[in-house]
């Protein structure tokens, strides 16, 4: 028969026991804890934290710098319009002129003698015609007083004679008039007030009026008061340009002056090739300062004619086929939108298409950001 054990062995093990299950729950409860911490931060980690921005139309204006170059108001050569010798020339480049002003001088001989001989010719007619006169007078008043003194064959004759006389006086004096105002050309005036950009001739120089058909070309005068300059509008901002439209023309050349100009006039048609809309813009130039030829660049500020968005170019997704906008709706799902983009600004990019105002859209979306993607808004990100 065996031995009771004694109580004090009882309590011994008792006690190691409460010892062990102590220690037990002492490391379980943390490990437990530290799991469902982990497993909550493993949960929220699935869905991702994303930075929006809301939306807002871009109704500010915007500025649009396009080259060009400066053209005088009227440039235009002058032609010498009779043969000869060049005289004098009385302005060389460079040199302001007024309209009706006397450039140049050109001695013309041949023209000279020409209209002498169209006068010699026409005191000539003159005087056949005054004897024509007379002798129809005559053979008429003898008809009169007696028809059978002349025949009216003989009387017919002479005054068809006289109105033939007649006839050529009127040629010849308009053979001495042409020559007489050709004459003229051998002055050379300036047609419009300007500057004179060119001279192509010197003294003693052989003129040509015409040479197979073309005139010489003496000076080249532009009209400089006034500078247009040409600009290539792309057709993306031919609706913003308007007669009226005020820009600013600046030079590299002469730095810190800015060139008030406005838009006189513009075609009513795009180039088919280029697809831009030529336009002019007018400049004032009573200073002086720009010269024609000159390269400068013009710049319109132009308002937005489309509700329209600028976004950071972060934004927008490009995967596959066509560009896409990440949005977070009210369930805070992804939402994806297929967009048009317009005019790309660097670090910003204008969406002319495919998004309407106060949607909150992803600033920076990484590849996890789909169609229906469960996501978490990052509160301190929110534009």
């Amino acid at each position: 028969m065996s031995e009771p054990v004694p109580p004090r062995r009882w309590r011994l093990v008792a006690v190691v026991a409460l010892v062990l299950v102590l220690l037990f729950l002492w490391g379980w409860i943390p490990h437990r804890t530290n799991a469902k911490k982990a497993d909550a931060l493993a949960a929220k980690s699935s869905v991702p934290s994303v930075s929006v921005m809301q939306l807002k139309p871009n109704a500010n204006p915007f500025t649009l710098v396009l080259p060009s170059s400066a053209q005088a108001w009227h440039i235009t050569p002058v032609w010498a319009r009779v043969n000869g010798y060049l005289k004098s020339y009385f302005v060389d480049i460079g040199d302001t002129v007024k309209e009706g002003d006397l450039l140049a001088e050109i001695d013309t001989p041949e023209t000279d003698e020409e209209l002498a001989q169209a006068q010699a010719d026409l005191n000539s007619a003159q005087a056949q015609r005054d004897i024509a006169s007379v002798t129809s007078l005559r053979w008429q008043g003898l008809w009169d007083k007696n028809s059978e003194a002349v025949s009216k064959q003989e009387v017919d004759q002479y005054n068809s004679n006289f109105t033939s006389a007649q006839a050529q006086v009127v040629a010849n004096e308009k053979n001495v008039s042409r020559l007489t105002y050709q004459q003229h050309f051998k002055y050379i005036y300036a047609p419009f007030d300007g500057v004179i950009t060119q001279r192509l001739i010197d003294i003693g120089h052989l003129i040509y009026g015409s040479v197979n058909g073309t005139p010489q070309e003496l000076f080249q005068i532009a009209q400089t008061d006034l500078i247009r300059f040409f600009v290539e509008v792309p057709q993306t901002y031919f609706r913003q340009i308007t007669e009226g439209l005020e820009a600013e023309v600046t030079v590299k050349e002469l730095p810190g002056r800015v060139f008030k100009g406005t838009v006189t006039r513009y075609a009513k048609a795009l180039d088919p090739t280029s697809r831009t809309l030529l336009t002019e813009v007018d400049v004032e130039n009573k200073e002086g300062l720009l010269y024609a030829g000159l390269y400068g660049q013009v710049k319109f500020t132009l308002q937005q004619d489309t509700i329209n968005f600028t976004i950071p170019t972060t934004a927008v997704i490009i995967r596959t086929g066509f560009p896409h906008v990440a949005s977070v709706d009210e369930n805070e799902l992804i939402r994806l939108h297929r967009v048009q983009i317009g005019r790309d600004y660097g670090n910003q990019m204008e969406i002319t298409s495919g998004l309407t105002e106060d949607k909150r859209i992803v600033i920076l979306p990484s590849d996890a950001i789909r169609e229906g993607v469960k996501v978490v808004i990052d509160a301190k990100s929110v534009k």
